[in-house]
């Protein structure tokens, strides 16, 4: 009787040693196919599951997944080529209107300086030539969300934010004059280098003092600092009407325009900013600062052309 209650033992143990072995067999297999799952999602890039325990379900498994992985991999390649003709035919289609555009208010400008013109007919031109101005910022700004998109890795170098800053502030200074707004400049000694295209960080500048200018009301600030990090910062801020909390919080968005409405603008200007913080890797935020005046912050990681190339190869 001993004798058989120890066979049985033996056997059952056997059993059990048997179903541990697979289920942790199982388990590691499961663990690497949740690792190459998110290295694929992680690097975008489609290869072939692999398999240590070739038993039927697994293997069953396997087949699955990578089904899955080969039409996710081509649904991803078939949006980025769709994306890619859409900023194409965005980019040809606001090319194609700003010419127009152009010729139409300048003629429209001509136009009103006939002495002339009625009363009721130079109204109906302020307006037009309003439309039309507003037309061609609109056409810009889908001009410049159609470059910012692109990758131009070709066209990066780097570049000192200090001295774009200074340069594009000398040519902003006529209409900070006339304004006669306070205009206070903090700008560090360091270059404050940034790996970037140059034309992107002209049109981020640009952007910045046409928001500045569409909203500030007595005082504007600009501060560049360098961070203990080696990062780069860049403030914005000024006085006005757009401190509400719902305005900071959709700032950024597309065609988003101040609750108060009756500002000029695309509603683009903002979120082309964001898409190039974006685009070289930095951050960008808004808030209402002490002061009662609403700031946009950006940071910008410290410049290192061979570490940049190194991020924009892996991302591709």
């Amino acid at each position: 009787m001993n004798y058989v209650l120890t066979v049985l033992c033996i056997i059952l143990a056997g059993a059990v040693a048997v179903l541990v072995a697979r289920l942790v067999q199982r388990k590691r297999q499961l663990a690497l196919f949740t690792r190459q799952l998110q290295e694929i999602r992680e690097q975008r890039q489609n290869r072939l599951i692999r398999v240590e325990h070739f038993d039927g379900e697994t293997i069953a498994l396997a087949k699955e997944l990578q089904a899955f992985v080969d039409e996710e991999q081509l649904l991803i390649k078939e949006a980025e080529e769709e994306r890619s003709a859409v900023k194409t035919m965005v980019a040809g289609i606001s090319h194609d209107f700003r010419t127009p555009l152009t010729a139409a208010g300048g003629y429209m400008q001509m136009i009103s300086q006939d002495q002339g013109l009625s009363e009721r007919s130079r109204l109906y031109l302020d307006k037009a030539i309003s439309k039309t101005t507003y037309l061609k910022e609109l056409s810009d700004e889908f001009f410049a969300l159609s470059l910012v998109e692109g990758k131009g890795k070709e066209e990066r170098t780097v570049l000192s934010l200090k001295r774009m800053l200074e340069e594009v502030t000398l040519s902003q200074y006529e209409w900070i004059e006339a304004a006669e707004i306070e205009f206070s400049v903090d700008v560090t000694e360091d270059p404050c280098d940034i790996f970037a295209s140059e034309v992107d960080v002209m049109r981020l500048l640009e952007n910045l003092y046409s928001n500045t200018r569409k909203y500030a009301k007595s005082r504007m600030a600009i501060r560049l600092s360098k961070a203990v990090d080696g990062q780069s910062e860049l403030v914005f801020s000024n006085d006005g009407d757009l401190v509400s909390s719902s305005d900071v919080e959709s700032i950024f968005k597309p065609f988003y325009r101040s609750a108060s409405g009756d500002t000029p603008g695309s509603g683009l200007g903002l979120y082309v900013v964001k898409r190039i913080v974006e685009k070289y890797d930095g951050e960008i935020g808004a808030e209402v600062n002490k002061a009662g005046d609403f700031e946009i912050q950006m940071r910008f990681p410290q410049s290192s052309e061979k570490g940049v190339e190194k991020n924009l190869k892996k991302r591709d």
